[in-house]
């Protein structure tokens, strides 16, 4: 196991620099595989490194199918908060992708959509997760009342808790607590474990507490994120505000 913090001087360098890692994994993979997959985030924490990723050149995009880790329940694609339209406008648009699938935030059906997209996932086999940290230490949205380290499944339903639903108004995403979604499709711990490389993208100081609790306390559900510390490589990108409180 395999895991590294770096801190860089603010957001916009951790971006780069973790631009440029990917890149590297991209061109390792493709050196010896056909095609490739990619899981990647939807959040502000992700916005330094999606626009160097995109500017970054020689990755070849149309051997990638790309996933995204989660989608508020009942939400079109289309909604200003959707967590498709977010990285549609901040990568796919920008870049070929062989596919990017999807999670339907409007399934009738929640847990067959997951089902679907889990299927999806285990035939794929992703190779590399951009993920970041949320304000209660939850991974996509696994929050930690959610949390199951022995989860059996790939992506599941979730109810959101209210710390979580919160940081979406901090993010901007929504202009009060009751306009948040209170469940999620997302995917679990089980898969961000299973991909052999992960890159984690935290910043701000509303971050803190929980990169703190995921590095230095124990490995617990109760801080989802501390799981990485079992990960088979698994690298968090800081800025100084998000490592402020590590000893």
């Amino acid at each position: 196991m395999k895991f590294e913090v770096r801190v860089f001087p603010d957001k916009a360098a951790a971006g780069v620099a973790g631009a440029a890692c990917a890149a590297e994994v991209i061109r390792e993979t493709l050196a010896h595989k056909e095609k490739m997959a990619i899981v990647f985030a939807s959040a502000v924490s992700q916005d330094a490194f999606l626009e160097a990723l995109r500017n970054t050149e020689g990755i070849a995009w149309p051997k990638i199918t790309a996933f995204h880790m989660d989608e508020y329940a009942g939400m079109s694609t289309n909604h200003p908060a959707s967590f498709r339209r977010f990285l549609r406008e901040r990568l796919f648009d920008h870049v070929p992708v062989a596919a990017f699938h999807q999670l339907d935030g409007e399934a009738t059906d929640p847990d067959a959509e997951c089902a679907r997209y889990s299927a999806l996932l285990a035939e794929a086999k992703p190779d590399l997760t951009i993920m970041g940290i949320g304000e209660n230490g939850h991974l996509a949205f696994i929050d930690p009342p959610v949390c199951d380290f022995k989860e059996p499944r790939l992506a599941r339903p979730v109810d959101l808790d209210d710390i979580c639903r919160m940081q979406q108004v901090h993010d901007g995403a929504f202009a009060t607590l009751a306009d948040v979604p209170k469940q999620a499709l997302s995917l679990t711990t089980t898969l961000f474990l299973s991909v052999p490389k992960a890159l984690v993208f935290v910043n701000g100081t509303h971050k803190a507490a929980a990169v703190q609790a995921a590095i230095e306390g124990p490995i617990t559900e109760s801080c989802p994120a501390s799981v990485l510390r079992r990960h088979t490589d698994a690298t968090l990108f800081l800025d100084p505000a998000a490592a402020s409180l590590l000893g």
